[in-house]
């Protein structure tokens, strides 16, 4: 005599003989939210083993690598689109060709996450030296060699307006490709300081952490930080160039302007601090 059992009484059966879990279990087991697997599922991306009578769905161990892989593939970044053409495709280099494409991708992001710690860096290590200065003082110290990106302005033209700077600065920052906003400053060559235009800005620079074709030399540098508006900062520059005499010292280099406190940091110009760095040499 043969027997028939229900479509229930079977699954039962399976599941006394393979280790099953709800929908639940499994998402506590793999480490996701319920409303993942239900999604996944209504996505066609990854389904229950089945359903019950009930509706209720259920997984097996089987199925816990695939959706490691699964899972791991999209905390790696690729996205609902890529993993369906990777489990629809029956090429075996497929993972080759993806790898090929995240490895670009991801290094486009550690190359801005770099950015963004170089940032918050500058700020830190500029607020620790802002506790030994004071503003108002020149100071004459050693300073060492740091490759710097500089932007292509021509010399001869130069910067004499807030819209030029402004520009230049926009080119300068796609020239770099900057994804987030980092500290870029501007030079006043050494001809530039020697003919007193200090209303004028040759280039802008921005330091870099690998080397370059460009950079700030190792040196003497007389330092001054002017506070207030950048309308004022010709007067800083006389300040500085007449110490610089009278000290017994002569201009042998560029000057360079880093922006220390701007609009980043604040909305009123008179609490703007800029530090000039001018590079000396004693007679």
């Amino acid at each position: 005599m043969e027997l028939v059992y229900s479509q229930e009484v079977l699954l039962k059966m399976e599941r006394r003989n393979t280790k099953t879990f709800t929908t639940g279990e499994f998402a506590t087991y793999v480490g996701v939210k319920k409303d993942t697997l239900f999604y996944y599922d209504k996505i066609n991306l990854f389904k229950p083993a089945g359903k019950l009578l009930n509706g209720y769905r259920y997984y097996t161990y089987d199925q816990l690598k695939a959706f490691s892989t699964l899972h791991t593939l999209r905390k790696l970044g690729l996205s609902i689109e890529e993993l369906k053409e990777y489990i629809s495709s029956e090429d075996k280099y497929k993972l080759v060709q993806m790898a090929k494409q995240q490895t670009v991708t991801v290094e486009k992001e550690i190359g801005k996450l770099l950015q963004i710690q170089r940032f918050f860096q500058q700020i830190l290590s500029t607020e620790e030296e802002l506790k030994h200065i004071n503003v108002g003082e020149v100071y004459v110290q050693q300073m060492e060699k740091k490759h710097i990106h500089l932007s292509t302005t021509s010399l001869n033209t130069g910067m004499n307006t807030v819209e030029e700077w402004s520009d230049q600065y926009k080119r300068f920052a796609e020239q770099l490709s900057l994804q987030i906003p980092v500290p870029i400053g501007s030079l006043l060559t050494n001809d530039t300081l020697i003919q007193e235009r200090f209303e004028r800005v040759d280039a802008l620079f921005s330091y870099s952490e690998s080397e370059t074709e460009h950079s700030r030399p190792e040196g003497l540098y007389a330092i001054y930080y002017h506070k207030g508006p950048y309308s004022n900062i010709e007067s800083s520059y006389r300040y500085v160039t007449n110490f610089i005499k009278s000290e017994g010292y002569s201009i042998v280099g560029h000057a360079y302007e880093e922006y220390v406190y701007d609009l980043l940091r604040t909305n009123n110009e008179e609490e703007y601090l800029t530090k000039i760095s001018i590079q000396v040499k004693r007679h």
